[in-house]
């Protein structure tokens, strides 16, 4: 069995393509340039394959679906995980950064998807990494907060697309993961956040991960975006 996950080299996508490996699955990682897959490749020389490409486009996305067209390559599972944010205040964001963040968080995982509609296997799997954002407002990242929604919205949509071949589509929505993400915040911001959780933490990738696997073994999951986020804003 065949899955692709777009940037899976660090955090969430990384987790989901090891806990992928130790199922038997044949893994393509995808990683902006050489230096970000060059751990996982290490560690993984021959269980998976190494995609160096940046999916920050639409253009990007369709050029890799075309080759792996041309490839014959087919998949029993796609997760496009690639995101990224823009925490410019309101009032100062700039037509190019707004672009930006919805071309790469929601356009480009659509156009990948589109592209590969037809190499996708019967009774495959479709997930999405949506996020917490995408359903409860953030305090800034207003565009990744929106692109986060269109994937929630989009889900649905898909699902009926491709329910003709028993393909399911559906989003996990993590809160507050302990990634790199996060990396720029000090400990007294993030125990402010944690308490916003009825968990009084931060959730972990392999947490995240095991909801994907569920996903995954479970034909009867579809159309969702599935919440995973320790309690949060109860």
């Amino acid at each position: 069995m065949k899955v692709f996950i777009s940037g899976s080299t660090k955090g969430i996508g990384k987790q989901i393509g090891i806990d992928l490996l130790e199922k038997g699955y044949f893994v393509y990682f995808n990683g902006r340039n050489q230096n970000s897959i060059k751990d996982v490749a290490s560690k993984y020389p021959d269980d998976g394959s190494f995609i160096c490409q940046d999916l920050s486009t639409i253009d990007s996305n369709i050029q890799l679906g075309n080759q792996f067209k041309e490839d014959n390559a087919y998949f029993d599972v796609l997760v496009c995980n690639l995101g990224i944010t823009d925490r410019t205040p309101f009032g100062e964001i700039q037509p190019e950064k707004w672009n930006q963040v919805l071309e790469t968080n929601l356009s480009g995982a659509f156009f990948l998807v589109q592209t590969l509609r037809n190499n996708i296997n019967r009774n495959g799997r479709i997930i999405f990494i949506s996020s917490i954002s995408g359903i409860v407002p953030d305090s800034t990242s207003i565009s990744y907060g929106v692109s986060k929604a269109g994937i929630n919205m989009m889900v649905p949509y898909l699902a009926k697309e491709f329910a003709s071949k028993k393909i399911t589509v559906n989003a996990i929505a993590p809160g507050y993961t302990m990634t790199n993400w996060h990396d720029s915040k000090d400990n007294n911001q993030i125990r402010r956040i944690a308490q916003k959780c009825l968990a009084k933490r931060f959730g972990e990738p392999k947490e995240v991960s095991k909801l994907v696997m569920a996903v995954i073994e479970n034909d009867y999951i579809n159309g969702q975006v599935l919440r995973i986020d320790g309690g949060f804003g109860l």
